[in-house]
């Protein structure tokens, strides 16, 4: 297993988890609507701040790849 991840590179783990996170929170975030925790714009609100602004705040600020030497 360690070497399978160590295979992936850092941009493809984290590409990964980002899409992981952004749909948990977007269930969420329709659960919490459905139970009538939040109405749809506050859902709407909550999935925006909580569950896309910080992967990709930290996607953006990922080191690009360095070009292969050779």
């Amino acid at each position: 297993m360690k070497k399978a991840q160590a295979a992936v590179d850092p941009e493809t783990r984290a590409l990964a988890l980002t899409i992981l996170w952004l749909l948990l929170m977007q269930v969420l975030a329709v659960l919490a609507w459905q139970a009538g925790l939040l109405t749809r714009q506050a859902a709407l609100l909550h999935w925006l701040t909580l569950g896309v602004l910080p992967p990709a705040l930290a996607l953006w600020t990922l080191a690009p790849d360095t070009p292969p030497a050779g």
